[in-house]
Parts: structure tokens; C-alpha cells; sequence
């Protein structure tokens, strides 16, 4: 572990913050003035939920471009390149306000999450193959960051500035310093120096893992906490609103659950790595939520509070446990690439589908009882997946092992 602790380690798990930051950020965002954009819009719920929804269908649609933008232009270029293209993409919502703007908007906010994301798993399995949990705690840590932050804070802009515009685009500050950070800091390859914790120069060619039985799990439980997430996020606040709070306090509710959130995005992967039993650990965490959800449900204000801080912790447990789970199967830095973006495709289209469900139940219904429905099934469905997964187990790589390597599979 001292190893990790160099400069040129330093450094680089500095630049996986900057980028890790941005991640959630052009969606978070949203949430917190899901019913102001409904009224100054004229939006129903169904059209305000795909602000959210069409971002995170994008995250999972152009998943794969990772793996063919890392190969053909590196790592660097892939990220300066999606940081660009969202840095345009949340400060344009600052000048034009439409709804059909704000929708253009949120497909490349997507379309640049869903490169930036595989790209930093391939970047920390290839430099951290020894701590991985350390650097996926970290990356988690600052996307989880920025996400209370936005949350706390974006209701708060809106009132202070009373513009719904810059309160969205002031987001793009952070877009536009990792480019810097990227762009000045980020040496690939052999100018990094980083510490001895290489895999042994073998080289692998590896069934695609779109052939494989346990990537398709993975995938199905990255959906799951996709859902979770991303529907808590659209749909707390105004939920917290229909309770009889303000759109501040809803906001403030939202930012307790995303700060908890943040502490078990970095302590959960730190966790697994020392007691690696991760059934165990994603079992209470998913018992956690359950209980969450109800309290949440009471519509009491002082267990609502409560149930905020519980929340955190499966949001943050579960995608820090998800990120892991390609880490933990493979062996190379292109294996962990497209296994993780294989499982970011199929989790964000179905995962992300969740937020305009219940948007659309709820224009229907006008009755939030059947959000916590969902998603206290969603934790229900979580035991069944997690079962199925199972703990991590060593397995014997030999057979894949290329003795006069050409073309070299993840």
C-alpha cells in the first residue's frame, strides 16, 4: 500500500478526481429544479423526467465508444475530448432555456459520461491494478462530491439569481478545470513513473463478454442501482414538495442523501477490499435501503430526515460495489474496459428508463405512493441479483494465456 503513495501516483489519482467530479453533475442539476422547470416550461412530469432519462439512456447507448476512442485516439485525447464536449453542453443551458435545448443538452451531457466513465476504469485498472479499490473509492468519492454539492447548492442559485439558466450552466466551471487539469497533469504510459504494481507481462485473449454469463449479471446490477439513483434523484425533492417542504429543504434533503452517499462511495470499496465477502456487505447495504424507503414513505418530516441519511449508503455502496465488480473479473486494463462498458450499456438504458416510469405513473396517478413502490421493489429485485453474483472467486486464467501474441482480445 506505501507504493501507492508516491508523486506520480498522487498525481494521477489527482486527475481522476477532476474528471470523476464531472459525472453527474449536468444530471444532478436537474433534480433540484425538476418543479421549477415544470412551471416556467409548461412541462408535464413525463416530458421534465427526460431531462434525467436522456441522459442516462445515452450513458448506456454510446457505452461502447469507449473502447474504439481509447483505442484509436488513447486515453487523453478520449478524455480532453468528452470534457469538451461537456463543458459546451451544460454552459449552453445558460443562454438558450428551451425545453428542446435543455433535451440537446442532456444527450451530449450523456454522450460524454458515457466515454468519460469506462475510460477511467481502463486508466485505473492499467495503473492501479493492485489498488484498484483505492483509486474506484477515490473516483467515487468526487463524483459522489459533486453530486451533494449540486444539490445543496443548485436551488440556492436559482433563489439567489433568480435564473433557472445560470443555476444549471454554473456547473460547467468544473468541466472546464479538469480540461486544465487534463491537459497539464495527464502523462500516459511510461512518463507517468507509477509504482511496480503491473500485471506480469502476459498477454490474454478473452472471450468478449458479451458471450459470458456473469458480465450479464453485472450488467443487470448496474441497471438496478442506475434505477435507484437516478429515480431518487428526479423524484425526491418534489416528492419531499408533496409532503408539505419547500423546494430548499427538498434540496437540502436531497444533499443529505448525496453526502452520505459520498463517505460510502469511498469507505464501501475499502471495505471489500479488506473483507472481501461482498454478498455480505451489498446484502445490509440493500437491507439499509429497504428500511430507508420505508421511513421515507411515513411522509413524516423528522423520518424523512432520517431515511435521507440511509439512503446515501446504498447509493453510494452500490456503485461503488458495481464499478468493482469488472475490476474484480478481469485481468487486463482492455478487459476492464469492455467489460465495464458492456455493463454501462445494458445498466443505463434499463436502469435509466426508471426516472420517466415514474414520471409518467405519476401524471396518471398524481400519487408518489407508486414511486416508493418501485423502488422499494427495485432493493427486493437487488437480493435475488446479488444472490445470483455471489463472492468473488480466484479463478485460473492459463488457458487464456496468447504464448505469440497478434491480436490481442480484452
Amino acid at each position: 500500500m506505501k507504493n501507492l503513495y508516491n508523486r506520480n501516483t498522487l498525481i494521477l489519482l489527482f486527475v481522476i478526481a477532476a474528471v470523476s467530479i464531472n459525472l453527474r453533475l449536468g444530471i444532478t442539476s436537474i433534480g433540484p429544479l425538476m418543479d421549477t422547470l415544470k412551471e416556467s416550461l409548461n412541462l408535464s412530469s413525463t416530458q421534465a423526467s427526460l431531462l434525467t432519462t436522456v441522459p442516462v439512456l445515452c450513458m448506456g447507448i454510446f457505452a461502447l465508444l469507449a473502447t474504439v476512442l481509447n483505442k484509436t485516439l488513447g486515453s487523453k485525447i478520449t478524455l480532453l475530448l468528452m470534457l469538451s464536449i461537456l463543458l459546451i453542453s451544460t454552459l449552453i443551458r445558460g443562454f438558450y432555456t428551451g425545453f428542446i435545448t435543455l433535451l440537446i443538452s442532456a444527450f451530449f451531457v450523456g454522450l460524454a459520461i458515457a466515454v468519460l466513465a469506462p475510460t477511467l476504469s481502463s486508466v485505473i485498472k492499467k495503473y492501479f491494478p493492485g489498488h484498484a479499490a483505492v483509486a474506484i473509492g477515490i473516483s467515487s468519492f468526487f463524483m459522489s462530491a459533486g453530486s451533494a454539492t449540486t444539490a445543496a447548492l443548485t436551488g440556492a442559485f436559482y433563489t439567489s439569481m433568480d435564473s433557472y439558466p445560470f443555476a444549471l450552466a454554473i456547473w460547467s466551471v468544473f468541466s472546464f478545470l479538469a480540461i486544465i487539469v487534463v491537459l497539464f497533469i495527464y502523462k500516459p504510459g511510461a512518463q507517468n513513473n507509477t509504482p511496480s504494481q503491473a500485471v506480469p507481462e502476459l498477454k490474454y485473449n478473452f472471450p468478449s463478454p458479451w458471450v459470458q454469463k456473469m458480465p450479464w449479471l453485472f450488467m443487470l446490477f448496474y441497471a438496478l442501482q442506475a434505477a435507484l439513483y437516478f429515480s431518487t434523484l428526479t423524484w425526491l425533492v418534489p416528492m419531499s414538495v408533496d409532503n408539505g417542504m419547500s423546494m430548499i429543504q427538498g434540496g437540502m434533503l436531497l444533499a443529505a442523501v448525496m453526502a452520505m452517499q459520498v463517505v460510502f462511495n469511498l469507505l464501501f470499496p475499502i471495505l471489500m477490499e479488506k473483507y472481501p465477502a461482498r454478498r455480505n456487505w451489498i446484502f445490509l447495504i440493500l437491507g439499509i435501503g429497504a428500511i430507508a424507503t420505508g421511513l421515507f414513505w411515513t411522509g413524516d418530516h423528522t423520518l424523512m430526515w432520517i431515511a435521507a441519511f440511509m439512503m446515501g449508503i446504498p447509493l453510494g455502496g452500490l456503485y461503488s460495489a458495481a464499478m468493482m465488480l469488472p475490476l474484480d473479473e478481469t485481468v487486463t486494463s482492455q478487459g476492464a474496459n469492455s467489460w465495464t462498458a458492456m455493463m454501462q450499456t445494458g445498466g443505463c438504458i434499463l436502469g435509466g428508463l426508471f426516472p420517466f416510469v415514474i414520471g409518467w405513473i405519476f401524471d396518471m396517478t398524481h400519487n408518489h405512493n407508486y414511486t416508493m413502490s418501485i423502488l422499494l421493489g427495485l432493493y427486493v429485485v437487488g437480493f435475488l441479483l446479488i444472490t445470483a453474483i455471489g463472492n468473488k472467486t480466484e479463478k485460473n486464467y492459463d488457458d487464456y494465456i496468447v504464448r505469440d501474441p497478434e491480436n490481442i482480445a480484452g
